[in-house]
């Protein structure tokens, strides 16, 4: 009578596919839409969207109308999203594994590919009618895939992506549970699209790691974990049968760690800027274990023999082996696999990192100074949540001239020298899933090595504070953003050519732009922003108008186009003048030129105008340039850069300023990404 009734509480007049718990060993718990939670039972039948999870020692099987199962491991957490019943059924793996047998016999749903979509912070698995072990660890965030039967889709999240989704659970205190299958559904089916989507046939297992920048090429299991997995239909787990090993022995090995893929990241929690430094991942030899707790590979070891009859590699025993019963993989004899650190002789596991910690990390950091500072970044980084970018570089210029707000002015045709060095702060004051307060910072100072009155006249610094101010939203199941920006710039020039600095111009400026990712290789953006100048050397002040859009397409794994246009309308008081520029850019990314390397090369076009033709009508402006970037460890690029641009002004009067040129520049430098 109480299972009745429970039942009856959790039901829903609806037309979904029903779940229904087929098989529980141990204690499970349902957590309704309205969070009032269900000590689960079989045969338990549930109507509604939900979260499920299972204690420690316990396994769960559910089954749905259409014969399709899941199986949970223990301590695990998962969302079932089945309602809508014209839509793939969702489940959001939130942490542990799930074995899951899709009924082949179903077609999926009118408009899609997959029967079934589980989704993990750091990738999206698509499953048709196939069975699968999908494993999510969330201390190192990795999302592994077995293929037992049929074929299955893995697709990798962006690190900025997963780091993102860190930072808002953080700044929340806790991790808030979405329920539904609306838009992020098709968002999903998208990525299972790209070309960076991986099919993983049966016997075969692929993951998506953190600090890698696609998932790995699918990789064939060893016969002996298949097999077990293959009987364990209802995902137990523990020591139930005898460890089967290759009988094969190399002897001690030197480093273990180095047969894991991916290798222990030990106490870095994520690097959303370092990719995986091979691209080419087809060196990773068949015949491993896959850990079903922390979705670890562990990878036949150099020397390790071939199996000519499978074309496998086997694992040494020094590498452990297998559960004959469950296909879980058990380590050598005192040895445990830890998430982060990899094999551990020591049983003690390391607690969650907190700012004291990482401040006596700080004070025993050892090793080459070079490696010293780039851990002690690391470490600041997760303390401070400080974003920097900078950039320097020197060139030779074979023309100098100013840029006031977009107008080319007092060009000297002077060879020189410049110093091109610039620096912006940028601090998360407060971000979680909706809002991100971002207050902000920069400096800009460039400066001719020249003694010429009017190159030097053109030296240059600029300051400026502001804030941005982020509004997180949805478009079509992607990630958008509304971002207010708001500042304050103040520009100094040597412009009476006394060797200081005068208080030159300032503006306030308001920005207003919207970034779509229409999908995970096509971003948008569109802005306006309106600008309040004043000049203090002349009495000029205006405002100035200025839409943009910017695309971002990725054709492909290894181009990018860049491409976007620009209006803008500058409205001089003094003189009741106005200029406007019509721009438009095309450019082209070559992406892993060679190895850590990008190659970016593009051309740019303005047209420019005034109402008064004290200065000339209207004029012309191209643009060619070349930019070529090495990384340089984590957070360091190294910059080669060549610019062409050419300006054709037209009914300049007799005497007036020149306004035609033609300027070359060649630079090298650094940019330091933080």
């Amino acid at each position: 009578m109480v299972l009745i009734l429970v039942s009856l509480l959790l039901a829903a007049p609806t037309v979904a596919d029903d779940v229904r718990v087929t098989f529980l060993k141990g204690k499970a718990i349902y957590v309704s839409p309205n969070q009032k939670k269900y000590l689960l039972k079989k045969g338990m039948l549930l109507k509604k969207d939900g979260l499920i999870k299972t204690a420690k020692r316990s396994i769960l099987k559910i089954q749905f109308t259409n014969g399709s199962t899941l199986s949970m491991g223990p301590e695990s957490s998962m969302t079932v999203n089945h309602e809508v019943p014209t839509k793939p059924k969702l489940v959001e793996l939130i942490r542990g594994k799930v074995r899951g047998a899709i009924n082949p016999k179903i077609a999926p749903q009118k408009g899609f590919d997959h029967k079934m979509i589980i989704k993990t912070r750091s990738a999206s698995v698509g499953v048709r009618g196939t069975e699968f072990v999908v494993i999510y660890n969330e201390k190192n965030h990795i999302t592994s895939n077995i293929t037992l039967k049929g074929e299955v889709d893995l697709y990798k999240k962006s690190d900025e992506v997963i780091f993102e989704d860190l930072r808002e659970e953080l700044d929340k205190k806790g991790r808030r549970v979405k329920l539904g299958q609306d838009d992020q559904i098709l968002a999903m089916e998208q990525d299972l699209k790209n070309y960076r989507t991986k099919r993983v046939p049966v016997g075969h297992f692929a993951g998506a790691f953190p600090s890698y920048e696609k998932a790995i090429s699918p990789v064939q299991i060893s016969d002996h974990q298949l097999l077990a997995l293959g009987k364990n239909k209802n995902l137990k787990m523990g020591m139930k049968g005898k460890v089967k090993r290759s009988g094969v022995s190399l002897g001690p090995l030197k480093s273990p760690n180095s047969s894991l893929v991916p290798e222990p990241r030990k106490s870095q929690r994520l690097d959303k800027n370092e990719y995986n430094k091979n691209q080419n991942d087809e060196g990773v030899r068949h015949g491993g274990h896959v850990d079903l707790n922390t979705g670890i590979y562990i990878a036949p070891p150099e020397g390790a023999p071939l199996d000519k009859k499978t074309g496998k590699y086997l694992v040494p025993d020094e590498l452990g082996g297998v559960d004959s019963e469950t296909g879980e993989y058990i380590p050598p004899h005192g040895v445990k696999l830890d998430p982060l650190y990899g094999f551990k002789y020591d049983e003690s596991i390391p607690k969650d990192r907190n700012v004291r910690e990482n401040l006596e990390k700080l004070q025993n950091l050892t090793g080459p100074f070079y490696q010293q500072m780039g851990k002690a970044l690391e470490i600041f980084k997760e303390i401070t949540r400080l974003d920097l970018y900078a950039i320097g570089n020197y060139r030779f210029v074979t023309n100098a001239l100013e840029n006031y707000y977009g107008e080319f002015r007092k060009i000297s045709n002077e060879d020189t020298m410049l110093w091109d060095l610039q620096g912006v702060a940028g601090f998360q004051l407060f971000h979680n899933e909706d809002w991100l307060i971002y207050p902000k910072a920069s400096i800009n100072w460039r400066y001719y090595e020249d003694y010429q009155e009017n190159v030097r006249r053109l030296n240059q610094y600029t300051g400026m504070l502001g804030g941005e101010v982020h509004y997180k939203h949805s478009t079509l199941g992607r990630k958008s953003r509304l971002i207010f920006d708001l500042a304050f710039t103040t520009r100094y020039q040597n412009y009476r050519k006394r060797k200081i600095y005068d208080f030159y111009t300032e503006d306030t400026a308001l920005k207003v732009t919207e970034r779509l990712n229409l999908n995970t290789h096509n971003t948008l953006a569109l802005s306006y922003q309106v600008r309040a100048f004043h000049g203090f050397q002349d009495p000029d002040h205006g405002n100035i108008h200025a839409l943009t859009l910017d695309h971002e397409f990725e054709l492909g794994d290894t181009w990018s186009l860049l491409y976007g246009a620009n209006w803008s309308y500058r409205d001089n008081k003094l003189d009741n003048d106005i200029f406007q520029i019509f721009a438009g850019h095309l450019k082209f990314k070559w992406r892993e030129l060679l190895p850590k390397t990008n190659l970016t090369f593009g051309y740019t076009y303005q047209h420019h105008e005034t109402r008064k033709r004290a200065n000339f009508d209207h004029a012309l402006y191209y643009k060619a340039d070349v930019l070529f970037q090495r990384d340089l460890g984590q957070f360091w690029k190294f910059n080669l850069l060549y610019e062409y641009d050419r300006q054709r002004a037209y009914h300049v009067p007799v005497g007036g300023e020149r306004r035609s040129f033609i300027r070359q520049s060649w630079g090298a430098g650094l940019t330091l990404f933080f």
